[in-house]
């Protein structure tokens, strides 16, 4: 195991054998909120992170999350209480993984993005730099504590790839291998194996056959 200068370990963490915690990363850190907050935090709950894995500089793992093993997480991501990421995940620079957020196993959240609370990405999905997500369509109202507070958070199915700058709203499924072009809004479900683009997003073709066939044969999978 090797940690770096000026690492902050709260209570309740535990690193696997062979993590790597470059210098300035925050782990533990328990959420804080002011009585201004429509959503008050939950506190408490170890933080675990896996085997193998590497936290860079100066990101910040807050209490209540589950890493798993061999995951990489990028400098100044920050990733909030309540969350979980799958053995063999990225986690790009300054990625902000919101409150119970879900990355499965080998997904990959590139540079910049931010992953809204609540949101759910399944195994080898790949999320481009600077997208963006919400998980309230309604917050005009709620923000006041005028509505109840609810969230809906987007769910991307396996092998589907959100391109660069795209923006999903809240409580959309992305379909299995389905493209999301970049810079599109999204603001209802897309079909597994389809592409979309624009804003709104609207049904561009759909996923290319043979590379379907490829992608599912690579794991096994029949076509």
């Amino acid at each position: 195991m090797s940690v770096g200068k000026n690492v902050t370990l709260h209570d309740g963490v535990v690193l696997g054998d062979g993590c790597t915690i470059f210098d300035g990363a925050v782990i533990g850190r328990p959420p804080m909120a002011t009585a201004t907050l429509t959503r008050q935090p939950r506190v408490g709950g170890q933080t675990h992170i896996g085997r193998g894995s590497i936290v860079g500089a100066n990101a910040v793992i807050y209490s209540d999350v589950t890493i798993g093993e061999q995951v990489l997480i990028g400098d100044l991501a920050s990733i909030r209480e309540g969350s979980s990421i799958g053995d063999g995940a990225v986690v790009g620079r300054a990625v902000l993984l919101m409150y119970d957020v879900k990355v499965a196993a080998r997904a990959r959240i590139i540079d910049g993005a931010i992953l809204t609370g609540g949101m759910v990405v399944e195994e080898d999905v790949f999320i481009g730099p600077g997208v963006t997500t919400v998980n309230d369509n309604d917050v005009y109202l709620k923000r006041y504590g005028l509505e109840p507070f609810s969230v809906e958070g987007p769910v991307v199915r396996r092998f589907a790839v959100i391109g660069t700058g795209a923006s999903i709203a809240a409580g959309v499924e992305v379909g299995m291998g389905a493209i999301v072009a970049p810079q599109a809004m999204v603001t209802r479900d897309v079909p597994a194996w389809t592409v979309v683009a624009g804003v709104p997003a609207k049904h561009l073709r759909e996923v290319d056959a043979e590379d379907r066939e490829k992608v599912l044969r690579h794991f096994g999978l029949e076509p």
